[in-house]
């Protein structure tokens, strides 16, 4: 870097103090982009950071604060763009969260049909109409995955709400996992009920589960009553198992 007319003019030690008082500059942009990664400050203020650093060390200042300055700017940048890629998955997480809530509202109203499925119940194996039958006044199939937090609070929930409800029925679906580990997984959170055997064998729409937990419940007719996705607060549940949450009949 030559030196300007303004720098000649200058006497020896002014001119060195001129050259270097920024040369903390660097890492003040640093740790600020460091700082506010998290907002994706980082992005800016890194590079700027690198760059101020990178014509320090080409002006012959070689401190240590210069060097300290490019790491922490280039550790800024890198944690902006960490962060850029957490806030994107979240967001699209939220996203495809909703879409999926909005779909399976549709299911309300819709009738499943009767198919017989295998399901590992507390006596062992048995078949059983994917519907209410006999004193039962209606089915509740939640959808799980084993080990996620979400899950478990779900069938805790589902496990105090039937307390209250005796007469529904439960089933636990883990299109993943076996019904060993389904059971296994459920029974050790306070729910002992069946576990579909084989997801695939399950009828249109419930088929098509993309977001858990989910639960879904129906009457004694087979119609889909109520859908649930997420961990949803015991009250809610509640009213679900109840049949508030079912659809009013439209007027004809």
């Amino acid at each position: 870097m030559g030196a300007t007319s303004d720098d000649q003019d200058l006497h020896p030690d002014d001119r060195a103090w001129r050259r270097e008082r920024f040369a903390a500059g660097s890492l003040i942009f640093g740790l600020l982009g460091v700082l506010g990664s998290p907002l994706l400050l980082g992005l800016a203020l890194g590079p700027i950071g690198m760059r101020a650093g990178i014509d320090l060390w080409r002006a012959g200042i070689r401190r240590p604060v210069v060097v300290l300055g490019v790491a922490a700017s280039c550790v800024a940048t890198c944690a902006s763009i960490a962060a850029a890629l957490v806030w994107g998955a979240l967001l699209m997480q939220v996203l495809l969260t909703r879409d999926v809530m909005r779909e399976t509202e549709k299911w309300r109203g819709e009738t499943v049909a009767r198919t017989t499925v295998r399901v590992l119940g507390p006596d062992g194996t048995h078949e059983r109409v994917l519907a209410p039958i006999g004193e039962e006044r209606r089915l509740a199939i939640l959808f799980i995955e084993l080990g996620a937090a979400p899950c478990a609070d779900a069938v805790r929930a589902l496990a105090h709400a039937l307390e209250r409800a005796p007469q529904v029925a439960v089933l636990v679906v883990d299109g993943s996992a076996t019904p060993r580990a389904t059971r296994d997984f459920i029974v050790s959170h306070g729910l002992d009920v069946g576990a579909v055997e084989t997801a695939s064998d399950l009828p249109a729409p419930l088929d098509e589960v993309y977001a858990l937990p989910t639960l879904v419940v129906l009457d004694a007719s087979g119609r889909i009553e109520s859908v649930a996705v997420g961990s949803r607060p015991l009250d809610e549940i509640d009213r679900l198992l109840s049949g508030q949450a079912a659809p009013v009949p439209s007027a004809r």
